[in-house]
């Protein structure tokens, strides 16, 4: 006999700009432009095993609540964003057990009073998951892209009969930085424990002398422990984005370690959890 195991439903990129106004004309704007997914968990078995949908929070209302709440609150942080649209669905519906809300921010540099620039692909994110018993915060980034063009190397691994690769002690390291970092408790300013996260991940992999992508990863980790306090754990994936040296002897030309060749596939994935 099949029964229901488990069940959760909810809205999935949900985009929303909010522009706030500072003064009267002329003045400042600031920009926030978001994706956010909602999951409700709780007593929805009638709408699946029946087709009951009485207990049902449609997913165009869920829709409809971001905007709303994006219009009534101040978001000063995409975690207290997140915690407070959790809370409503929450205190809302006591069938309700628990709300996953997962945001990315896209970030935007501003280049004057009302203007700003779309910078890369990186996003800020977090989940947070509000039941009636705790609020659970995991927060990141995701499509951070770093590029170094020396103090990285790659020897002394295993070598096989089907081994090619060339050991080097001078080569490009490149990466997209993806990285997950679970809070003990929320910050008392997220925005701030998220640039000092950010911050330490990047002076790291700029002055670390890289004997392989591994070391560099734990030593972002542990940096990201020292700075905030907060942060019990975080998980960082780094896949090496590989710039493989031209070959110039075919033109004439000898490699001095100045033209490479710039590859997306295939390529080498490294990721690894550092807790406290």
């Amino acid at each position: 006999m099949a029964k229901l195991a488990h069940n959760a439903y909810g809205k999935s990129d949900v985009r929303v700009t909010k522009v706030v106004r500072h003064g009267d004309g002329g003045g400042r704007h600031d920009l926030l432009e978001l994706s956010v997914n909602i999951q409700l968990e709780g007593a929805f078995e009638k709408s699946y095993l029946s087709g009951d949908n009485s207990q049902i929070v449609a997913t165009d209302t869920m829709k409809n609540t971001v905007y709303a709440l994006a219009k009534k609150l101040t978001i000063e942080s995409i975690e207290g964003f997140a915690r407070d649209l959790g809370r409503h669905f929450v205190e809302r519906n006591s069938h309700v057990t628990s709300a996953v809300v997962a945001i990315e921010e896209h970030r935007w540099n501003r280049i004057g009073a009302v203007a700003f620039e779309g910078s890369s692909r990186e996003v800020r994110t977090t989940v947070v998951k509000t039941s009636r018993k705790c609020v659970e915060v995991t927060s990141g980034l995701d499509g951070l892209l770093v590029l170094k063009t020396t103090d990285s190397g790659f020897v002394g691994f295993l070598r096989d009969e089907y081994t090619t690769l060339p050991e080097v002690t001078d080569r490009i390291f490149a990466t997209v930085v993806k990285a997950e970092w679970r809070y003990t408790q929320m910050p008392a300013d997220a925005n701030a424990a998220h640039a000092k996260a950010r911050g330490a991940m990047l002076e790291v992999f700029a002055g670390h002398k890289s004997l392989a992508v591994q070391q560099t990863l734990f030593a972002m980790g542990e940096a990201v422990l020292k700075v905030v306090p907060e942060v019990e754990a975080v998980t960082i994936t780094m896949p090496n984005k590989h710039r493989i040296p031209a070959n110039l002897k075919a033109l004439g030309l000898e490699f001095e370690g100045d033209v490479f060749v710039t590859t997306e596939e295939p390529f080498g994935e490294i990721s690894g959890t550092v807790e406290r």
